[in-house]
């Protein structure tokens, strides 16, 4: 066949196809709108992120680290001319207003991030400040760059506010502590001035894991503080500017700078090139789960797709006949319905895709106090052309088996219309299952970009796929014996399952997936959040105080007892590094392990937090070897999880490194430790009379008074303004909060494949409205009221929404169980009103959409029909 000729064909079958197009246009473009909502956004934020990644830093290099940086680290940075360093200190503490008040006044203290600055700052990005005599109020320039909004002249920048007695803080510091510009507050031992309110910093990102506000220092200002003292939790870091001729060489520098600190997890070198890698890390992690997500929408109409495919050919099957009889070989009729697939796969994909920039703004607008969603661009021409592919993609692969069906249409149907196509041989049918899995598996590994994920999501859909297939088929084969059914209209509506052209399985196997997702989310995502706000323990600590020297102790402990505090336990703590176990470097034993493992490199890299005890806390359990037991040795007793990562036994030998000083301690113990108490619990306790010499701080859990939380921190910052007080439930409400904004996202996602179902039952409903035209016209003839044909009808579609919404449901809970106790290690728990409402709402969706797409039908006359069938 000339291209000449395809194409008029091509054309010539593509008539009257408005019907199919508003279908495979409703089935694949909530599918790809999915798919492309995840992909833009995520590619948004990525190049947002490194679009701004020098703003995100600050600077074109940052140094971090939990102790002091290396007097060589700021050597190299000075011997580059033209460079800028400045030393950055990070803490958290309590701040308080100044002054008895009378008990109407509100809080007296807030617990704040500190940040204190010994240079210019940002060297890049703007610093939004409001409330100082003489300053604009639009975000102030970089002093080191000029980069930002123009500021009036004059108009004093962050480094010009602060002086040895002032301070800049964030808006919530006034608001909680009644405060104004102009005002003093306390921090540490030293009372300062507020000299201006910071709205905005360009390396702090909105998060639910900060602490608290802001509140700026200046080098001086922190010296009179008097909080800097040994075993204080402090974070450093080095900001450098480099000089336009070096900037591009950054990853030069930061290489040359590593090689001067210790390879473990105290220190981290990080350039404007990397742009927040643990964010970006983070970001790629969720795309690849909400990808798979959109890819099961986009597949469940793919089934939608094959059931309109194989309707439509069924319908030309007299078209097929007479195109073979001139002379079109099977391979041409399989290249020409093929082609029109594609075609109309692209239409319905091109139309999701632009749905799915309307769904990235919707989501920014839902994030965007979560994540860093202002000036992206949503408009993200890849991950359009990805939704549109992958759209395409699953319109030829679902519409493969019908369509290999409808070329063996034999040219004989022209003289006998009761001629069927050839039955498939075997090996014919296995091909064409294979090349359909083939087609799912490579699609979930092109939107994961992982083969372990796309392998585990192929496996697992295939696998529900084939419960809610069988579901379908037991619920046709049942509904072959309605007779014992008295009544007519519920008699026809379960014969009517198991008619010829029904779409009882697909409609199950799509409203099931659907629900499946969308219940597993919900129950996840509720339930998490019910653990971090609810589910405390009746009498676990509801405070954490951190920073106490040990001549305090006996103060702070005297003090909340005159607070009415219960449950006070207090222990040391002292910080190591890991230096070896077993005669081999931390450094060796990192080379064993492989990037996957990423759990175990912490482990080993991490700040070892120790204490020490002669007994162990009620909520640890030892369960191999006995507690101080070897007279000979130095002993330690290690958190079994824990020993397990880095590869622990009994025997082994752990050196450390406190300070400089290094310490064999031998492992004589594993214990299990019920972390859900929230009690005071360490991976390290080591036997009395080993560290008691060592630099330590202590830290402490109580359980205080409810309703005085306020007033035990006031009284705790007054008395002892080094030592921080968090609050428990506080952090946990605000985590709990972020992760219910994120889930609202993953539960549009279920929704979008819950409408998938519901577009696939409506359409193959309204593909099959002839038929259906024709069986109401009968029914009225034979006597049946309108109102008992929609009841027919309507149970029809309740038994399809009945069982895909008991077999969604009841996968929902299976997937849900397994994550939360497995994955999550959270206690099951769940309502049997959840599966009963996940089951209502399945089964009024199917009957909603069923009547809506059988309108037309109900609204045929007898008389039209019988007419039709005469002519």
């Amino acid at each position: 066949m000339s291209p000449v000729s395809f194409l008029r064909h091509l054309r010539r079958e593509s008539r009257g196809s408005r019907a199919r197009l508003a279908f495979f246009a409703s089935c694949l473009a909530i599918g790809v709108a999915a798919v492309v909502a995840v992909a833009g956004f995520s590619e948004a934020l990525d190049r947002g992120i490194r679009r701004e990644a020098r703003q995100l830093l600050a600077a074109d290099l940052a140094v971090r680290g939990r102790q002091p940086i290396p007097a060589e680290v700021e050597a190299v940075v000075d011997a580059i001319a033209g460079s800028e360093r400045t030393r950055v200190l990070e803490t958290v503490t309590l701040v308080a207003r100044p002054g008895e008040d009378g008990p109407d006044s509100g809080a007296r203290s807030q617990l704040v991030e500190l940040k204190i600055l010994d240079g210019a700052y940002p060297f890049y990005g703007e610093v939004e400040l409001t409330g100082a005599p003489g300053l604009d109020p639009s975000p102030q320039p970089s002093p080191a760059t000029g980069e930002g909004a123009t500021a009036l002249p004059g108009s004093p920048s962050l480094s010009d506010l602060l002086a040895d007695d002032t301070t800049v803080v964030g808006p919530e510091v006034l608001r909680r502590l009644r405060l104004e510009v102009g005002d003093l507050l306390s921090i540490g031992h030293a009372d300062f001035r507020i000299a201006a309110v910071v709205e905005r910093e360009p390396d702090r990102i909105a998060s639910a894991f900060n602490l608290g506000p802001r509140v700026f220092l200046d080098a001086t200002a922190w010296a009179r503080t008097g909080l800097e003292r040994t075993g204080s939790r402090l974070r450093y870091r080095v900001l450098v500017r480099l000089p336009a001729d070096v900037g591009e060489d950054v990853d030069r520098v930061a290489e040359e700078i590593g090689t001067l600190l210790p390879g473990d997890e105290r220190f981290r070198v990080e350039t404007w090139r990397q742009a927040q890698p643990s964010m970006r890390r983070g970001f790629e992690r969720m795309e690849r789960y909400l990808g798979l997500a959109a890819l099961l929408s986009l597949l469940i109409g793919g089934i939608g797709v094959a059931q309109t495919v194989r309707a439509w050919l069924a319908g030309r099957m007299d078209a097929i006949a007479v195109l073979k009889c001139l002379g079109y070989r099977p391979r041409e009729v399989l290249w020409l319905y093929l082609a029109q697939t594609a075609a109309l796969g692209l239409a319905g994909s091109v139309a999701g895709a632009l749905l799915g920039v309307g769904v990235e703004l919707l989501a920014a607008e839902v994030l965007r106090s979560v994540l860093p969603v202002e000036n992206l661009e949503f408009w993200q021409p890849l991950a359009l052309l990805r939704g549109v592919a992958l759209g395409v993609g699953v319109a030829l692969i679902f519409s493969l088996p019908p369509l290999m069906a409808a070329r063996r249409t034999p040219p004989i149907r022209v003289l006998r219309r009761d001629a069927e196509p050839i039955a498939a041989g075997r090996w014919t049918r296995f091909g064409t299952a294979a090349a359909l899995v083939a087609g799912i598996f490579g699609l979930a590994v092109w939107q994961s970009r992982s083969l372990v994920d796309g392998a585990l999501f192929t496996a697992g859909l295939l696998v529900v796929a084939a419960v809610l297939s069988g579901a379908a088929w037991g619920l046709t084969r049942l509904s072959k014996r309605p007779r014992i059914v008295a009544r007519p209209w519920l008699r026809y509506g379960l014969a009517a399952l198991h008619r010829p052209g029904a779409s009882t399985t697909g409609a199950i196997v799509a409203l099931g997936l659907g629900i499946l997702v969308v219940l597993t989310m919900f129950l996840v995502e509720r339930r998490l959040g019910e653990q971090l706000r609810q589910e405390l323990p009746p009498d676990a600590p509801t405070a954490f105080l951190i920073d106490i020297q040990p001549d305090q102790w006996q103060g702070v402990a005297a003090l909340l007892e005159r607070q009415d505090a219960s449950r006070v336990d207090s222990l040391p703590m002292v910080t190591s590094r890991l230096v070896g176990i077993d005669g081999k470097s931390a450094e060796e034993l990192l080379g064993e392990l492989s990037e996957d493992q990423g759990d175990a490199r912490w482990a080993l890299r991490r700040e070892q937090r120790m204490t020490y005890a002669e007994e162990l806390p009620d909520d640890n359990v030892v369960v191999e070897g006995e507690l101080w037991s070897d007279p000979d040795a130095m002993e330690v007793s290690v958190e079994k999880e824990f020993a397990d990562l880095i590869g622990l036994e009994l025997g082994s030998v752990m050196r450390f490194d406190i300070q400089g000083v290094e310490l064999d301690l031998k492992v004589t113990t594993f214990r299990t430790v019920d972390w859900g108490t929230f009690g005071l619990n360490f991976y390290l306790v080591v036997e009395p009379g080993v560290l008691e010499e060592a630099p330590q701080r202590r830290v402490a859990v109580t359980r205080l008074p409810h309703g005085r939380e306020q007033d035990v921190q006031d009284a705790l910052v007054a008395e002892f303004p080094n030592i921080t007080l968090i609050r428990t439930r506080e952090v946990l409400e605000n985590i709990a909060a972020m992760l219910s904004k994120l889930g609202m996202g993953v539960r549009i996602l279920g929704l979008l494949t819950v409408f998938a179902g519901l577009a696939i039952l409506a359409g193959a409903i309204g593909a099959d409205a002839v038929r259906r035209g024709a069986e109401v016209a009968l029914l009225k003839t034979l006597g049946m009221t309108r109102r008992q044909i929609v009841a027919t009808f309507a149970t029809e579609y309740a038994l399809v929404g009945l069982v895909a919404g008991l077999i969604g449901a009841a996968g929902g809970g299976v997937l849900a169980y397994f994550v939360l106790t497995r994955g999550m290690e959270i206690p099951w728990r769940a309502s049997p009103t959840d599966f009963l409402l996940a089951l209502m709402v399945t089964v009024v969706l199917a009957v909603v959409a069923g009547l809506l797409a059988s309108a037309p039908a109900l609204q045929r006359r007898p008389v039209e029909v019988l007419r039709s069938a005469g002519e």
